[in-house]
């Protein structure tokens, strides 16, 4: 990544998600400096594990991938630490920002990669539960790495699943031709400008990077066991919006709308203070509907 696009990159998240930035800076990772294609790489610059003997594991997925690779510590832990309830951590994050598609040692194997940590990780781990959690492209990853790993729920934020759909010129249009957004509420214009805008590039970089892939295939990736899905999707957020609406007609898929304007909408959510409870509300069900099939396999 070019150091004008790094500056561009932490120029907008002080400006959108100061507390982003801020974490990213207290961990040391504001720089964005991209990991070696060649050689070995470190486990712990991809995938943490806190095993704190608990009966449910969260897996946590780094999202805004075409903006920072970071551990995405800092997305959900804080905000689960008030639930009271202890919970083994698993975090993951793409170190190529390639949408998961490229493993730590730069093949294009990288799905498969992620998958095999995972699964080794929830292996070690030995909880009851495995409950997925992504914002944005760590939503995709959640859906697609949930199809060949032990995850029994899924909850999502504004997903970028699929990719390809997501980043289709009508989205970009969409958010540019929104002139209402733009006069009342500018700063929500330019932050899913920004997004959409990143995401096509994103998109059209890994085409360039790695190939093209079926647009079907992530799609498919999470059809592979098909675990029940909590995704919250910005009403207020074209493209968030059309993305959501694309699942709606997926039984294992459960949409429930957020009234913000924003992609991030757990940046909304924390401000009024309901970003635990929407996420403890999407795991207690989870865990729910997990005990009920269990206690139906028991008779």
């Amino acid at each position: 990544m070019s150091r004008l696009m790094q500056a561009m990159i932490r120029v907008v998240l002080r400006m959108f998600a100061p507390g982003v930035a801020a974490d990213l800076r207290a961990e040391g990772q504001l720089s964005f400096t991209d990991a070696p294609r060649n050689g070995d790489v470190d486990s712990s610059s991809f995938l943490d594990i806190e095993d704190n003997g608990a009966d449910t594991t969260l897996i946590t997925f780094a999202g805004m991938a075409v903006l920072y690779a970071a551990m995405p510590k800092f997305e959900f832990k804080k905000i689960l630490q008030s639930a009271g309830k202890p919970f083994n951590f698993v975090f993951v994050r793409d170190i190529y920002r390639s949408s998961y598609r490229l493993a730590p040692d730069g093949s294009d194997a990288g799905l498969a990669f992620y998958e095999r940590a995972v699964r080794d990780a929830l292996d070690r781990i030995g909880a009851r539960y495995n409950i997925a959690i992504g914002m944005s492209g760590g939503g995709e990853a959640a859906f697609r790495i949930s199809g060949a790993t032990p995850i029994h729920h899924i909850v999502a934020f504004n997903p970028a699943f699929p990719l390809e759909r997501y980043s289709a010129l009508r989205n970009v249009f969409g958010v540019l031709l929104d002139a209402r957004k733009l006069l009342f509420r500018p700063r929500a214009y330019a932050e899913v400008l920004f997004v959409t805008l990143g995401t096509r590039f994103l998109w059209k970089h890994n085409h360039r990077t790695i190939g093209r892939e079926n647009p079907d295939l992530p799609l498919r990736d999470y059809l592979r066991r098909a675990a029940p899905a909590t995704l919250y999707y910005s009403r207020d957020c074209l493209p968030d919006a059309r993305q959501a609406l694309t699942l709606k007609d997926i039984p294992s898929i459960t949409l429930i709308p957020v009234e913000s304007p924003r992609h991030n909408c757990l940046a909304d959510l924390k401000k009024r203070g309901n970003a635990a409870v929407f996420i403890q509300d999407a795991i207690q069900q989870g865990l729910s509907g997990l005990s009920r099939n269990t206690g139906n396999e028991a008779q």
